[in-house]
């Protein structure tokens, strides 16, 4: 059952493109067909393809599109693609917070098991990537959030006030520390944390990893970094809807492993910001907590994440919070 229009981008701008729009535009109560892109486009506009849709550029136009306005399906139409082609898209698309859909000719019809089933539009369409917290789960998880950080504001406000007070009096500057950090679907946001170091020597991009003993960090700083005191404020960027209590850790948007930036550096990268980044989670209970310093800890950090947006339950969370409060508490070698 279909509750509302879904928004539809197709990627192939072929023939096979060309069915797939003609079918879900024969159905505009169930499907609204945005538009059809090509990583060939200009060759089909060079050979005079008349389309059902517009065609609206390449694969990177519809991913910059996909993180202006997201669509709620994609689907890839290029039946006779090479698998080197295929898999080239595939990995370019996957990271989008979208159901991904991949069209196929291969099963006659009703013999699509698994596949995207349209009464009356013959329609074969293989679900390859779904998105996350969809549905009632992503109620859950909304309210989760609110109610632990109203919970955790409310409690934590003496110290707030407390912290606010001793940095203050170690050194000059402001209470609060703003960076640009990667959130939900590659948005920039601005993520709150008690400052740390001192205003002269402080790195807003994020580029420069902070080292054990670092001259940077102020004399108050070093216990509100052990005891990761200094993430404190993000409960209001929960608050907010920037982030949740539990997710992929919210990476500044500078941040480089072996001198390359993250995105660059690690494979798909991107697809952790399928959800909204956490405060804690499952890559920093598991031992990836602070500094990462080769490309093969980088990799395992984002495989944590991965994991923990596929196999996401409220269970998981609650585990991942109290591992943290006890890491917090007992095993901070890598907070510094």
């Amino acid at each position: 059952k279909y509750l509302s229009r879904r928004k539809v981008l197709v990627l192939g701008g072929g023939p096979d493109g060309e069915v797939i729009a003609h079918k879900l535009l024969q159905r505009p109560d169930r499907y609204n067909v945005v538009g059809i892109f090509d990583d060939r486009w200009e060759r089909l506009e060079n050979e005079g393809v008349v389309h059902s849709a517009p065609v609206l550029g390449s694969v990177d136009d519809m991913i910059a599109l996909c993180r202006e306005d997201l669509p709620d399906m994609i689907v890839i139409a290029i039946f006779d693609a090479g698998r080197e082609r295929l898999r080239n898209i595939v990995r370019k698309v996957i990271v989008l917070p979208v159901d991904i859909y991949l069209a196929t000719d291969i099963f006659p019809p009703g013999f699509s098991s698994g596949a995207l089933h349209d009464d009356g539009l013959d329609l074969c369409l293989i679900l390859i990537s779904k998105m996350p917290l969809s549905g009632g789960w992503f109620w859950a998880k909304w309210l989760e959030d609110k109610i632990l950080s109203l919970i955790f504001i409310i409690a934590f406000s003496p110290l707030y006030l407390l912290i606010a007070l001793l940095i203050k009096v170690d050194s000059r500057g402001p209470v609060f520390f703003v960076q640009n950090r990667y959130g939900f679907n590659d948005k920039i946001i601005k993520v709150l944390k008690f400052r740390t170091m001192y205003v002269e020597k402080g790195d807003p991009t994020g580029a420069d990893r902070t080292v054990r003993n670092d001259p940077r960090v102020t004399r108050i700083g070093r216990y509100l970094r052990n005891f990761s005191l200094d993430e404190l404020p993000q409960f209001f960027n929960v608050l907010r809807g920037e982030m949740s209590v539990v997710g992929p850790r919210a990476h500044a948007t500078a941040m480089r492993v072996d001198n390359e930036l993250y995105e660059k550096a690690i494979d798909c990268y991107s697809a952790r910001h399928r959800v909204r980044p956490g405060m804690t989670g499952l890559a920093q209970v598991r031992g990836y907590r602070g500094e990462i310093t080769s490309r093969e800890a980088a990799q395992k950090r984002v495989d944590c994440d991965l994991y923990y947006i596929t196999h996401w339950s409220l269970g998981l969370d609650l585990k991942i919070i109290f591992k943290s409060i006890s890491i917090v508490l007992y095993s901070r070698e890598n907070a510094f």
